[in-house]
């Protein structure tokens, strides 16, 4: 990982945190996946992969997706696979002072992997309940693939929507050929329900993406990189009060964005769309939530008063009850007037 990323800063680090864009299968500690595959296949990897390099750059989102097969999928693939590495990832949480979570669940690799569904989701409801008693509240989004064809996301909304312990679902996938817009009959019974919808858009698409995400139900958008080249989008998103989960070393290291330094988060914020700072796959790119917070304090110059904003923007739109918002807002405020020297 960078120099930059290794030098923490104490206020960052203590500050109480809220990440919506998070995949749980990109989520654990390199540390683990190395003790887990070690455990399980007598695999002996590196103490720090390749692609923590400081000027590593997948050279296509294959090459990147690869490594979820032969790291974290192999892991989950073991019987207590699923088990270990739920527990891992909200330890990670833990160990962030991050106190709400939300948490995309590629369900579809469940069954394919071998698994049992009941038995996975038990693990999860058992860990989130673990985390909750140290002050971290995690919500559950079933993980659809827009690549997968739209009978299987069928399949999937109508077989998670009787189970309580899923407060959403979140689309993500290969953007270009599979618009969101394929799936809104897909998603409508979801949304009857009173489920949340997130959706990936503008990641690898245009600002059409985005809008099409918004236009069948979407409130939450992951990544949204491309509105930043459409002012009625980012009119749109403004007005309708539409969070947009901003991942900025995961765009650098996908090719998204030229560079870190012109990763257009100050940009949104500046045109009031509701922006918040995630990590999306920190097992791969390196970076988790803190790191990325203390990045764009180093190389970005953002300010404390800016990562308050940025975490108030998640928990003010985050699946919390009222009680629990107020708790942890004023545990943020209180960071901040504790460091305000800073």
């Amino acid at each position: 990982m960078t120099d930059s990323w290794n030098r923490p800063i104490p206020e960052v680090v203590e500050m109480p945190k809220a990440e919506l864009h998070l995949h749980l299968d990109g989520a654990p500690r390199w540390s683990a996946v190395r003790a887990a595959l070690d455990r399980h296949y007598g695999t002996i990897l590196p103490e720090t992969p390749i692609w923590y390099e400081p000027h590593f750059r997948f050279a296509s989102f294959a090459e990147f997706g690869a490594l979820f097969r032969e790291y974290t999928h192999a892991w989950l693939r073991t019987p207590t696979g699923y088990t270990e590495l739920i527990r891992e990832v909200l330890d990670a949480l833990i160990a962030q002072s991050i106190r709400y979570a939300e948490i995309n669940f590629n369900v579809r690799l469940v069954e394919e992997f071998g698994q049992c569904f009941e038995a996975v989701l038990e693990s999860l409801a058992i860990e989130a309940e673990r985390a909750r008693a140290q002050g971290t509240i995690v919500r559950w989004f079933a993980g659809i693939s827009r690549d997968k064809g739209i009978d299987q996301a069928a399949y999937w909304v109508q077989r998670i929507l009787p189970t309580p312990l899923f407060v959403g679902f979140d689309l993500h996938g290969i953007e270009p050929g599979h618009s969101a817009a394929l799936f809104q009959q897909v998603f409508a019974p979801a949304l009857e329900a009173g489920k949340k919808l997130k959706v990936h858009a503008g990641e690898m698409a245009g600002a059409d993406s985005i809008q099409s995400a918004i236009q069948i139900g979407a409130v939450q958008i992951g990544h949204g990189l491309s509105a930043i080249a459409d002012p009625e989008v980012i009119a749109l998103l403004r007005d309708l009060q539409i969070v947009i989960e901003l991942c900025p070393t995961s765009n650098e290291r996908l090719c998204n964005i030229p560079s870190y330094q012109s990763h257009p988060i100050f940009e949104l914020d500046a045109a009031e769309v509701l922006v918040t700072i995630n990590s999306d796959d920190p097992t791969f790119f390196g970076c988790n939530l803190t790191q990325e917070m203390v990045r764009l304090v180093q190389e970005r110059n953002a300010t404390l008063t800016d990562l308050k904003r940025w975490t108030e923007n998640a928990l003010h739109h985050a699946v919390l009850g009222e009680a629990e918002r107020s708790s942890i807002l004023a545990e943020l405020n209180e960071w901040l007037t504790t460091n305000s020297y800073a």
